[in-house]
């Protein structure tokens, strides 16, 4: 191969890489459906919570909930233990459930059993089905597509410095060493797949951004200063570190931290950069972070994050097509995604 047309083929396959990756990545982070303002609000104090950080966030919401009315109790070190069974709701009942099924109660293992249900599960699908979050599944392409190009632009640069240590750019000379002729190419396909693969890991979509911002002005402890807010809604929209009780407060905190050293992930809360990692793109709600999704209590997905029971040797479960799974990353929790400290977040699955 001479100098000449290898410098040509690295720009032009940098070139139209970078050109489909960006359409792609503009493409991933369209709204599912076209929003109607009807939609827009939210509906809930879970969905808040979802929106604020996942998976993670919504079950530190709902263990709020359940511990500040009594049904469950949650102590030092980290245990969950079930008062009283009586769930107003599908997520309520995953949480006590997920407790139920936890030896020992430990409340890091709950958190991460209760992220995969698909009653939790189900809370993303809707707000992505209104418009507000963009699922999992979108961009799954376009951020395969990031990876595959900054790798690829990293092995042209060794390429072309074993083909000219071997002599084999020599054929037509030029004036600069071939590096750094290609060089500029290299770098600015390294940038674009970097700039594509963070654009994608954002699950809010601007009109979830705004409900979001909306919830949190209308339910803010300063808006209510008459009114005792209940715990759920301060968590979901802020997070457990707003919560009066310090032992609850303490323990979510730990159990977050706990999730998050398990996956290797942030602890940061939050639920705008989730990060999946499950090969089902399920909720994992985590924000920045490795997603962390304990496995599906059914279905068992394909990543790489610790499995809980029955999840078909994995750990990401799926749940309609590719939506059960909630992490420690976003998110997740969620982001995985809420209390993270897990981030496919926010907020983490295991968060």
């Amino acid at each position: 191969m001479t100098t000449v047309s290898f410098i040509s083929w690295v720009y032009l396959v940098m070139a139209l890489s970078s050109v489909g990756l960006i359409v792609a990545t503009v493409r991933g982070r369209r709204p599912e459906n076209k929003i109607r303002l009807v939609d827009a609000p939210t509906r809930d104090v879970w969905e808040i919570a979802f929106l604020g950080g996942g998976p993670a966030r919504l079950v530190d919401a709902a263990v709020a909930a359940l511990h500040e009315d009594g049904r469950v109790a949650v102590g030092e070190p980290g245990v969950v233990t079930v008062l009283r069974n009586a769930p107003r709701d599908a997520v309520e009942a995953a949480v006590l459930n997920a407790a139920a099924a936890t030896p020992g109660g430990a409340l890091a293992e709950v958190r991460r059993r209760a992220m995969t249900d698909p009653a939790v599960q189900e809370v993303g699908d809707r707000l992505a089905q209104r418009g507000l979050m963009r699922h999992p599944a979108r961009g799954r392409v376009s951020r395969a597509w990031a990876n595959l190009q900054m790798a690829g632009a990293a092995v042209l640069i060794l390429g072309a410095v074993l083909l000219t240590a071997a002599g084999h750019l020599d054929a037509d000379p030029v004036e600069v060493p071939t590096v750094v002729v290609i060089a500029p190419a290299v770098v600015v396909a390294l940038v674009i797949g970097g700039i594509c693969k963070q654009s994608g890991r954002g699950r809010l979509t601007e009109a979830g951004r705004l409900a979001l911002r909306g919830a949190q002005a209308t339910h803010h402890p300063l808006a209510h200063a008459k009114t005792a807010v209940p715990a759920a809604l301060l968590v979901a929209i802020g997070s457990a570190a707003l919560l009066s009780d310090d032992v609850l407060r303490e323990q979510l905190a730990q159990a977050q931290t706990a999730m998050a050293a398990t996956a290797g992930g942030s602890s940061s809360d939050g639920g705008n950069t989730w990060v999946d990692g499950s090969a089902q793109a399920a909720w994992c709600g985590g924000s920045g972070g490795g997603s962390s999704c304990g496995g599906s209590h059914h279905h068992g997905g394909g990543s790489s994050c610790g499995g809980s029971h029955h999840s078909g040797g994995s750990s990401c479960g799926s749940h309609h097509g590719g939506s059960s799974c909630g992490g420690s990353s976003c998110g997740g929790g969620s982001s995985c995604g809420g209390g993270s400290s897990s981030s496919c977040g926010g907020s983490s699955c295991g968060s």
